[in-house]
């Protein structure tokens, strides 16, 4: 029998009809997946594709041979999710942005845990891309359009912008009746700029909101939207609160939405993982849940204090 990795790699090259696409999705060179693809066809001493300058296309015999080896591998695929199911205590690794792990996740994991005895899950805190093939990782929830291909994604939610503050602000006195108001109060803001336009900020609210010349660019920032949050609990200032983020804070008290005026997100969160592992019935439910609380979440009525 060949190995695996070939009969991988043919399929994936294949079912794309590029070599460039097929080391994409499986994350290696072009010419490995050339290499792998040489190492079949001097095994079955059959040509499977034809080579055109840099383009490939199936031979005769590749057209063949294709369905029965992606049949095969589906048939693998539902071998390995059937034996999982005799496992009695799953593990899910989940890589998280750092912010929607404190803010998100953890308020909520006692919560997974009574609907879903069977499944731990180990939460890692982390920005930077998962290499599925080399890390110890089933899923990964970024910020922001993703980068990696050859994957599955889930868009999670859209996310909404407002003004939040703490209670104890309108305790001090503090009226917020119109937007205007906010002039002569302390701004916190997320981000290294001002004018960073990966991370609308209040200019943008501001301008939706109808009101000029309100001073913008003083005030403390910080590099982690929790540390926002935690700011203006804090009473330290007025944050712009996100509405994934805040909703625990805002449905606990610890947080007041000042405005019903909200600017949408450039970018929302994405549920990431490889094909095989998405179609894991442990990873069904736990994505199942994820967007049913986060459904939830954006049904909730925030506390206006306008």
């Amino acid at each position: 029998m060949p190995p695996l990795k070939a009969l991988r790699t043919f399929e994936a090259a294949g079912r794309l009809e590029s070599l460039k696409k097929a080391a994409d999705e499986l994350h290696v060179t072009t010419g490995a997946v050339s290499q792998q693809i040489k190492l079949l066809e001097e095994f079955i001493g059959v040509d499977l594709f034809k080579r055109q300058n840099k383009s490939v296309r199936l031979t005769e015999a590749g057209r063949e041979v294709l369905p029965l080896v992606e049949e095969a591998f589906e048939l693998l695929n539902q071998a390995v999710i059937k034996a999982q199911e005799f496992g009695n205590q799953k593990l899910i690794t989940v890589s998280v942005a750092p912010s929607f792990g404190a803010k998100w996740l953890l308020p909520k994991l006692e919560l997974f845990r009574r609907g879903h005895p069977d499944i731990d899950l180990r939460v890692d805190a982390s920005t930077r891309l998962v290499d599925f093939s080399l890390e110890d990782v089933d899923l990964a929830i970024r910020y922001g359009p993703p980068k990696e291909r050859g994957l599955h994604l889930e868009l999670l939610t859209d996310e909404e912008l407002f003004p939040v503050c703490s209670p104890r602000l309108l305790e001090r006195g503090h009226r917020f009746a119109h937007p205007s108001d906010l002039a002569g109060q302390t701004l916190l803001h997320f981000g290294g700029r001002a004018d960073d336009r990966d991370f609308p900020g209040w200019s943008q609210w501001l301008a939706s909101a109808g009101v000029a010349g309100l001073e913008v660019v003083n005030g403390p920032r910080f590099s982690m939207s929790s540390m926002v949050l935690q700011a203006a609990m804090d009473g330290q200032g007025i944050a712009l609160g996100s509405s994934v983020l805040a909703a625990d804070d805002l449905r606990a008290g610890r947080l007041v939405r000042l405005f019903e005026v909200s600017i949408r997100a450039k970018h929302n969160y994405y549920l990431i993982c490889t094909r095989n592992t998405f179609n894991r019935p442990d990873i069904q439910r736990f994505v199942r849940w994820i967007k049913a609380e986060m459904g939830g979440d954006s049904d909730e009525s925030p506390d206006h204090r306008g």
